[in-house]
């Protein structure tokens, strides 16, 4: 027996949840015997039962009463002795296909495949820059010449700027000549 009280409220709690457990357990199994029975007599309702039962699996396996693979099993079990129409709780597991019929496989391919086509689409993008800026090359001594004719023009304006700065100071040019000067 428990010694402390704390390990005494362990064992109960332990004993609660391994009860809830094997009511889960027996559920199942015995929902499992009446789905076998009922889809030898009746489709509909052993489709209903069908449903049902995968959600109680669904619900064990979420509270840790069985292992995520039990419970894939045991719904894959299910569907094997109903069959369920799309999307009424069968299970959804790796060979199972999407709304669109494409398995991950499948999918997995075509993210490879547009990862190929984005790759050729970039390399065309740099071969074209390449080229433009080869062209651009090309056309610089054009642009060369008639900038330096842009650039003896320039000169004469700046020195005339710089003959309206000397005549006028501004109260800042005037402000730190006096700093220098103290």
């Amino acid at each position: 027996m428990a010694n402390t009280k704390q390990q005494r409220k362990r064992v109960k709690i332990s004993e609660r949840e391994r009860s809830e457990n094997l009511k889960y357990k027996s559920r199942i199994r015995t929902m499992f015997k009446s789905l076998t029975v009922a889809a030898a007599d009746d489709k509909e309702r052993a489709a209903q039962m069908g449903i049902e039962l995968i959600s109680v699996i669904d619900k064990a396996c979420s509270r840790g009463v069985i292992h995520p693979n039990n419970a894939a099993r045991k719904k894959s079990r299910v569907t094997s002795i109903v069959e369920l129409s799309e999307g009424a709780g069968k299970p959804k597991g790796p060979a199972t296909r999407d709304a669109k019929g494409q398995s991950k496989a499948d999918k997995r391919g075509g993210r490879a495949q547009a990862k190929v086509e984005k790759k050729a689409v970039v390399t065309a993008r740099k071969k074209a820059k390449a080229e433009t800026g080869a062209k651009a090359a090309k056309a610089k001594p054009k642009k060369a010449e008639a900038e330096e004719a842009a650039a003896d023009e320039a000169p004469v304006e700046e020195a005339a700027s710089e003959e309206v700065s000397a005549v006028e100071p501004t109260a800042d040019e005037s402000v730190s000549e006096a700093k220098t000067e103290e």
